[in-house]
């Protein structure tokens, strides 16, 4: 009788202790799971993980881009030998690595293949355009404004067939050539290398691959200028020097044109005679009309109003100026705002010779 009491509490001692190290495994496999799902998670976050493996190669970026750029044709003597990139768009691929080691912004080999591309684009476009206003090809729409030309060719079955000639070939080069490693600077050819010379010109001794694919480089930005100055020539006829008349609207023939559009205006009626329109050197706009911001605005302020050294506050075109004399009595007139941090220059500023002095810090401009 005296040992059953003793053996109970021996054998619920024995359970207890069982008990508490069956808690003590259960916590320790809880907390290794939790350690392994940490680890899984810090181990996915060194570096991105692709939702859909199948199909994908498994690319690792890395940071290049600006290395890459240094290396490139571009620089020259308008650019003091360096590479020029004011904006930083070749740095930001290799910004992104900084912070979260996840590349979003392209690398400098996607950049350098849309500039090579859109200069090539523009080169023929800007060449088409003038061409177009002097020569059409027999037996396709003789359309010389180039604004309605692409539209004369889907109304035309011949023009047609050579829209799809050159929709399939531009699909062939883009699918056979398309530069998607280039997003991640993985491209294994040089950006713009199509491998298309024809002519062999590459493989003649005296031949300067770098020297040519500046020039090429240098056309192509020349050129999307072009294109562009085209397009403002339509929109604000006269803008553009020595491209006045190129099938912008005129106000002489305001009256006589046929067909509207509001981004390229208006051409001269068919049936409207040469010996009947003005001459390209008639009337132009002026500067006042293209650019407004440049026209003279009266202050209403008199110069015997002034006395040398004297100051006048007034807001024109809703821009306040500050008129007023120099220590010789010249008029000048400046922003009343002080450029330093945007102190009102009527609120006590002295005039001393040609120099106004900013009433808050002292700081002085010559006028």
């Amino acid at each position: 009788a005296g040992a059953g009491p003793r053996l109970a509490a021996g054998l619920g001692g024995a359970g207890a202790a069982v008990g508490l190290l069956g808690a003590a495994v259960a916590a320790a496999a809880l907390a290794g799971r939790r350690s392994s799902r940490c680890g899984i998670t810090r181990a996915a976050m060194q570096r991105p993980q692709l939702v859909f493996t199948a199909g994908f190669e498994d690319v690792v970026p890395e940071p290049g881009s600006e290395k890459a750029f240094g290396a490139m044709v571009g620089a020259d003597v308008e650019t003091g030998g360096e590479p020029w990139d004011p904006l930083g768009f070749s740095k930001l691929y290799d910004r992104n690595f900084e912070f979260n080691n996840v590349m979003v912004y392209p690398h400098v080999q996607w950049l350098r293949e849309a500039e090579v591309k859109h200069g090539r684009v523009c080169m023929l476009a800007f060449v088409g355009m003038v061409v177009q206003q002097l020569y059409q090809i027999p037996g396709l729409p003789q359309e010389p404004d180039w604004a309605k030309a692409l539209d004369a060719c889907y109304n035309d079955p011949v023009a047609q067939l050579g829209l799809v000639q050159i929709s399939v070939f531009a699909m062939v080069v883009e699918g056979r050539f398309f530069p998607g490693e280039a997003w991640y600077g993985k491209m294994d050819r040089e950006p713009g290398d199509l491998g298309f010379d024809p002519l062999k010109f590459a493989k003649r001794p005296s031949f300067n691959l770098k020297q040519k694919q500046l020039s090429e480089l240098k056309n192509g930005r020349l050129a999307m200028i072009g294109v562009a100055s085209m397009a403002a020539n339509h929109v604000l006829p006269g803008s553009v020097p020595f491209l006045t008349g190129a099938y912008a609207t005129q106000p002489e023939l305001e009256s006589t044109r046929t067909t509207s559009s509001a981004f390229c205006g208006g051409t001269r009626s068919a049936s409207l005679s040469l010996s009947q329109a003005p001459a390209k050197t008639a009337a132009r706009y002026t500067t006042q009309v293209i650019l407004p911001a440049l026209q003279w605005i009266k202050t209403g302020v008199k110069a015997s109003d002034l006395a040398p050294t004297e100051l006048k506050a007034k807001n024109l075109a809703g821009v306040d100026v500050l008129v007023g004399k120099d220590g010789s009595g010249k008029l000048f007139c400046v922003g009343n705002l002080c450029p330093h941090i945007g102190t009102p220059m009527s609120e006590g500023a002295d005039v001393i010779g040609d120099v106004i002095v900013c009433p808050l810090h002292g700081s002085s401009f010559k006028v």
